[in-house]
């Protein structure tokens, strides 16, 4: 998933259909499965770092925030401004450090012919063993144990192909972390597909590898919608499948596979849409993506 997203844009109408369709399809895979009594539902976004775009965000009904890296303490600026308006935080310190131990440990390893590097810097060697990330994981888990802002954590991201499944077991080890400071606290697992123009998709079954019903509580699942930044016009909402009807019988097959149950391990759905054409009397098309995320908890 996207790491830096410059503002927040979130499209309320593509999304909310999206989320509507996405529910009825997921719970007809499973026998028409009723809703249950518990269910809950938010919408959030990723990286609302501004005490502006936090008064936005709320604005447009946005209720929980995830972070990449750091969180927001209780005292700082933004984690008041999160109070005040009774917003929450799921914590993504952990996907980030794993990334971080991932770039790390492929750097040592010769990526099989054909394919590239996980990443281009290698920003935290001190990350050189298993122990290492999770002692700084437990480190992070001690600080952040008594911050009330926090619901849940985000611990899993983007992957490498040519190394599916290294997670899988430190994973499990990180949830064991997490039931020793915050138990109350879901790990949540992402993976990613694409909604392709048409009826295609693309979806590889190695992405649900890392999975495992002992280190994910939830299964974050952000489709990528990719429209080119100079497309014109602008495609039609019309042009793309929302209801997933190939994609998400792919997915739940390679979930399933490695013990995956939707009434165990819900599914949060989260549509971004990238794109738009440039222009230069809108900031908020320049240079970046366009994106959204709505969000659906059992």
């Amino acid at each position: 998933m996207k790491r830096v997203l410059s503002r927040l844009a979130v499209l309320i109408m593509v999304a909310a259909l999206t989320l509507m369709i996405f529910r009825v399809v997921a719970l007809s895979m499973y026998g028409g499965i009723s809703e249950p009594t518990n269910t809950t539902h938010i919408i959030g976004g990723f990286s609302i770092d501004t005490s502006i775009r936090l008064t936005r965000a709320a604005g447009d009904g946005v209720q929980v925030v995830f972070y990449y890296g750091q969180p927001p303490s209780e005292s700082s600026a933004l984690g008041q401004k999160l109070a005040s308006l009774h917003m929450k935080v799921v914590d993504g310190f952990i996907s980030s450090y794993l990334y971080y131990y991932e770039c790390h440990r492929t750097r040592t390893i010769k990526p099989p012919h054909g394919y590239s590097l996980y990443c281009l810097d290698d920003t935290h060697p001190e990350l050189s063993t298993e122990n290492a990330l999770l002692e700084t994981i437990a480190t992070h888990l001690g600080q952040v144990k008594d911050n009330q802002l926090i619901i849940g954590y985000w611990v899993l991201d983007d992957w490498v192909s040519w190394d599916a499944g290294s997670a899988r077991q430190l994973l499990m080890k990180i949830h064991a972390l997490i039931q020793q400071y915050t138990p109350e606290r879901p790990t949540i697992c992402g993976l990613g597909g694409f909604i392709n123009a048409g009826t295609t998709y693309s979806w590889s079954d190695w992405l649900a590898d890392n999975f495992s019903p002992q280190g994910c509580d939830m299964i974050g699942l952000y489709m990528y919608t990719p429209v080119q930044p100079d497309t014109t016009p602008v495609p039609s909402v019309d042009t793309f499948n929302w209801s997933m009807s190939g994609l998400l019988p792919a997915v739940f097959s390679s979930l399933s596979k490695r013990g995956w149950d939707i009434r165990k391990e819900p599914l949060i759905g989260i549509v971004q849409a990238f794109g738009g054409p440039r222009n230069a009397k809108q900031e908020f098309l320049r240079a970046r993506s366009v994106w959204a995320r709505l969000l659906w908890v059992e």
